[in-house]
């Protein structure tokens, strides 16, 4: 499969233009099968082999929930004015999109109609079953095939940036830069065997005034947790680090999570207009 395809160089894809470029790029051919500038992608999408790291940070609920009121969604408080929010970074090896390194901004939330998990224990076993739902809020690539994918496949906000994953034996990172400011960088503990059972994570994302909602399934080797962790490296001047900074970071982590060696698998989204409530 032809992966590295450059699309449209002379367009940057952070623009208003950009996502017009995607559309004019992709066709949807049928209910599992996409053309993708020229090349055939097929659901569900597999991820053969992958690392990731995860920070998961407790956030003023009030702010968080103002920066993502337009979605229609809602931040779900792990307790009363406390909200989740994810920073993570994942180096995709074997992947249907090609080659690259990935970053994100996540927030847990509920959908119109849906509701809210209890504080703590009801939260945390919701997100065990993988009922609850993540949404991206950013997602930031190091390539081209794959930002156009994402957004026209599952709606999901990427942009080519400079994202850097690394792996060593006792720590990972991951750094993310745009434009040249430092946004954020992220480190987790590494050197567990564990294994990390499938785990199927719902994940939403806005993009041409729909809800777009995605149930990817994690699995691996080398699963590592642990509460607390080292604080995060975040940036001064660029609108997303400012964004992280109202938010109460730089700050310790309530926990970090990586993993090794993961397997996943992307499927066909759920297109639902903003508003309407989602079935679980």
């Amino acid at each position: 499969m032809q992966n590295t395809a450059i699309i449209c160089q002379e367009e940057p894809v952070t623009t208003d233009s950009g996502e017009q470029i995607t559309d004019q790029h992709c066709l949807k051919t049928s209910t599992d099968s996409y053309l993708i500038a020229g090349t055939k992608i097929t659901l569900p999408v597999k991820v053969g082999a992958a690392a990731m790291l995860m920070n998961v940070f407790v956030v003023d609920a009030k702010k968080a929930q103002q920066l993502i009121a337009d979605s229609g969604f809602t931040v779900v408080e792990i307790w009363p004015g406390k909200a989740l929010m994810q920073l993570l970074g994942v180096d995709y090896q074997q992947n249907d999109l090609g080659d690259y390194n990935e970053a994100a901004i996540v927030f847990p939330v509920t959908t119109p109609g849906e509701s809210k998990p209890l504080p703590v224990m009801g939260t945390i076993w919701r997100m065990l079953k993988g009922s609850l739902s993540s949404y991206v809020y950013r997602m930031p690539v190091n390539q081209d095939f794959t930002t156009h994918a994402g957004r026209f496949i599952w709606g999901f906000p990427k942009w080519v940036t400079d994202v850097d994953i690394q792996f060593g034996d006792k720590t990972a990172s991951a750094n993310f830069c745009d434009n040249g400011e430092l946004v954020f960088t992220i480190s987790a503990a590494t050197g567990s065997k564990a294994q990390a059972k499938p785990q199927a994570a719902p994940s939403l994302a806005i993009r041409n005034n729909q809800a777009w909602k995605t149930i990817g399934i994690t699995e691996g080797e080398g699963l590592t947790f642990k509460l607390g962790g080292s604080m995060p490296d975040i940036g001064q001047t660029h609108p997303l680090a400012l964004i992280l900074r109202d938010l109460g970071l730089p700050k310790k982590p309530m926990c970090t999570i990586s993993i090794r060696h993961a397997k996943m698998n992307f499927d066909e989204p759920e297109v639902v207009p903003i508003g309407s409530p989602f079935t679980s």
